[in-house]
Parts: C-alpha cells; sequence; structure tokens
C-alpha cells in the first residue's frame, strides 16, 4: 500500500514552472477572462454558438490526451461524445431522473464501453491503424443502434427536449439552463478539465506517456505496465468525451444520430492536429477558432465547410505537421536568435 502510494506521488508529482509553462498559464488566464466577458458584449446567438465551441472544446482535450499525450489514434472518438450526450437524453425524457443523475448514467456507460473496448483491444497488442480501424468500426455499429432502436433512441429524429442543468445542491437550487449561466458554466468546466489534465500530465507521468507513445518496448522493459497505463488513459478519454456529450445534451436540449458521425470524430482529430497535439491549449484555441468558423460559413452554406476542412487538413499535413505548437517553438527560437545577436553586438 506505501509502496503504490510513493509511485503514485513520484508520477503525479509537480515539478517547478518552466518557461514554457509560465507562459501556458499567462495564455490560459488571458483567454479564460477574455472568454468569460463575451455574455456582457455579445449578441444572444453568438453567446449560445460559442457556448457549444467550448463543449467541443472539452472533447478536443480528451483525444488530445489519447492522441497527443499516449499517441493512441483512435478515428471513434466520437461514440463516447454520443453516448454520453444520449445516457442524459434518455435517462431524463424516458425515466424522469434529474440531469446530474442522467449526466452520472451517460458517463458511467461509456466509460464502461471504453473498458471493455480497451481490455479487449489493448491487452491483444492491438496499436496504431489497427487501433484506429477497430474504434470506428465500433461508432458504426452505436451509430447504427442508435437509428434502429427508435422506441428508446428516437431513431433519425433523435431525442427532444431534454431537461437543461437545473438541480439541488445542499439544499439549494442551481439553476444553469440560462444563456449567461450556461455559457459560464461551460467556461468553468473546460478550464477546470484543462488545469487536470495539463497538472496530471507536466510531470513525470506525462513523459511516462511520451515513452510509451515513442516506444512501446522499451518503456515495457523498464518494467511499465504499458498496456495498463494505455488502457487507463483511454477509459479517462472516454469519460472527458461523454462528459462533453452529457453537457451538450442538457445545453442544446436536443440531441440526434448526428452524434455519432464519422465526421465529428475526424473534426477532432482535425482540432488537435492544428492545435498542436499534446499541447492540451492548442487543441482548445484551434477548436474554438474553426467550430466558430463552421458556424459562419454553414449559415451562408452548408457544402463549402467541408471542402475547407480538406483543404486545410491537406495544407496543415504538408507545411505545419505539428499545428500551432510548431509555430510557437519557431517564434521562440526566433526571438532566442535575436536575444544572441543583440548580446553579441552589445559585448
Amino acid at each position: 500500500m506505501h509502496a503504490t502510494w510513493f509511485r503514485l506521488r513520484l508520477l503525479f508529482a509537480q515539478p517547478r514552472l518552466a518557461e514554457g509553462e509560465r507562459w501556458f498559464v499567462a495564455l490560459l488566464a488571458i483567454g479564460a477572462l477574455a472568454l468569460l466577458t463575451v455574455p456582457a458584449w455579445a449578441s444572444s446567438y453568438v453567446v449560445l454558438a460559442t457556448r457549444d465551441a467550448l463543449i467541443f472544446a472539452i472533447f478536443a482535450l480528451s483525444f488530445d490526451l489519447l492522441w497527443g499525450k499516449a499517441a493512441t489514434l483512435s478515428l471513434g472518438h466520437a461514440t463516447f461524445f454520443g453516448i454520453g450526450a444520449y445516457g442524459l437524453g434518455i435517462v431524463t425524457t424516458k425515466l424522469g431522473w434529474t440531469p446530474l443523475a442522467g449526466m452520472a448514467v451517460g458517463v458511467g456507460c461509456a466509460a464502461a464501453l471504453a473498458l471493455a473496448i480497451g481490455s479487449f483491444l489493448i491487452f491483444a497488442g492491438v496499436r496504431l491503424h489497427f487501433l484506429a480501424i477497430m474504434t470506428i468500426a465500433v461508432l458504426l455499429i452505436i451509430s447504427q443502434i442508435a437509428v434502429s432502436w427508435s422506441s428508446l433512441t428516437g431513431g433519425d429524429v433523435g431525442i427532444l427536449g431534454i431537461p437543461g442543468l437545473a438541480f439541488d445542491l445542499f439544499g439549494r437550487r442551481v439553476d444553469l439552463t440560462g444563456e449567461a449561466t450556461s455559457y459560464v458554466a461551460c467556461l468553468a468546466a473546460l478550464v477546470v478539465v484543462l488545469v487536470v489534465l495539463w497538472l496530471a500530465c507536466r510531470g513525470n507521468y506525462g513523459k511516462l506517456l511520451a515513452a510509451i507513445g515513442m516506444n512501446e518496448l522499451r518503456a515495457k522493459t523498464f518494467g511499465y505496465a504499458t498496456a495498463l497505463h494505455l488502457l487507463i488513459v483511454f477509459v479517462v478519454a472516454a469519460i472527458i468525451a461523454a462528459f462533453s456529450g452529457a453537457l451538450y445534451a442538457a445545453c442544446a436540449g436536443v440531441v440526434g444520430p448526428d452524434l455519432f458521425s464519422p465526421i465529428l470524430s475526424l473534426e477532432v482529430v482535425l482540432w488537435v492536429a492544428i492545435g498542436g497535439r499534446g499541447s492540451l491549449l492548442g487543441p482548445v484555441v484551434a477548436c474554438v477558432v474553426l467550430t466558430r468558423a463552421q458556424q459562419v460559413v454553414s449559415s451562408y452554406s452548408t457544402t463549402i465547410w467541408p471542402l475547407l476542412m480538406g483543404t486545410l487538413f491537406l495544407a496543415l499535413v504538408l507545411f505545419l505537421p505539428d499545428g500551432l505548437r510548431q509555430v510557437g517553438h519557431r517564434l521562440l527560437a526566433l526571438r532566442g536568435l535575436r536575444w544572441m545577436r543583440a548580446r553579441r553586438a552589445a559585448s
């Protein structure tokens, strides 16, 4: 027991802040404060659209943990987002339970499915593109179930009239169904998830996941249970994705089988790729910007956005394979080069 506790403390110990991490904290604080002012000056449409983008940013964080930190690519990650949304929708509309209970059911079902799938695939040694293919196969199966089981899921129509987040807490009524309150709640949830993941991965555990992603066999020879760590990350990523899906269902009030669309799974790959794999903050920025851009473009034409998304992905692969992180590294390198030249000139 003491040895296990010591290992956990060693894995999640918090080192001193490096210069790059100070920039991370500063940018996070500035971004959160800027987003917090949106309800004060923006129109109702912009507030609600930005709120949805913040929810999808939580979804992007879950995938960045899986792909960016553990180098495990899944093309069916939208499975857990949809299960979280449908879990809350079914429990609240069919059974009359509270939204918090529905969220717990949705997250629990997603965690159970991720545990079952992950145990079968990861411990069997399925990796890389084989794992990606298997996860998208699961997504297609769940999508077909959502369409076919109309008595439970509503079929093609989906589930309508899902109640918002309103619950009793310590004898007080907490109502997060309003426009501004739901926006602030989603922003707070995003910041909490981002900070927790950053704290968990900035130390030794992040290094362990990076080592497993780079060379799993070598990490295994050092005595690490690599399959177990990958399974834990897979389940945690599913839990966060399901939480974002349940939050989306409570805010939107409706869910449909399009939440299990392969397009959504590909979009989250694009968000993380553009933002920079493993950077956490980068995928959040990319998701919010691209989601808002999609909303604006789709208001003019629904056929232009897929073309733009494909073009953007090709340009990213050719010119910025590391996403926005590569731009940041180049700027820091240029800054360091200028500082060295100025120091040489002064001497």
